[in-house]
This record gives C-alpha cells, structure tokens and sequence, in this order.
C-alpha cells in the first residue's frame, strides 16, 4: 500500500492591506520602497469591484522579491529581508483579519 502526499497549496494572491512589519531600526529605511513597488506591481479590483482592492498575485510577488537586484550589493541582503518581512506581515493580515 501506498501513501501519496497531498498536493502542495499555492499561494495565488491577496489583497494589500494595512498591517505592521516588523523590521530593525536600519531595515526601516527600506520599507518605504517595498511599499510603494507593492502598491504600483498590485492589480487593482483584480476579482472585480464588489472585492475591491490591490492584489498581489503569485506574479508580482515574484517581481516584488526581484527589487533587491536593483540595489548595490551591500544592501541587496537587508531589502531581501524587508520584502520577505513585509509580505509575511501581509499574509499575517490576510490569515488574521475577519
């Protein structure tokens, strides 16, 4: 007998909301920039208007992740560390919030 393994969940996307991420005092000056490139990659009404708000779908999740590469690779390190910050204080919302 043999036993197969579910299969994997995918994260397909949720909307941006206001939430607290957690990050050091010299992250903080990151956050800013995460922010703002979340807001301009999110589909705005993407399941229609009745829903409403800004998406992040599994596509500008990965987008969002890529910021890093546009910063000298002293900081890149601490961006990877606020983005992932801040899509786990998002999702942290999402599961949470009624």
């Amino acid at each position: 007998m043999t036993h197969s393994l579910p299969p994997a969940i995918e994260l397909i996307g949720f909307a941006l909301s206001d939430c607290i991420v957690d990050v050091t005092p010299e992250h903080a000056k990151y956050l800013r920039a995460v922010h703002r490139t979340a807001l301009e990659l999110a589909v705005p009404n993407q399941f229609g208007a009745e829903i409403g708000g800004f998406w992040l779908m599994a596509e500008q999740i990965n987008q969002l992740r890529r910021l890093s590469e546009f910063y000298p690779a002293t900081e890149s390190k601490s961006v990877c560390c606020v983005i992932e910050a801040y899509l786990n204080a998002q999702m942290k919302e999402t599961c949470f919030s009624e």
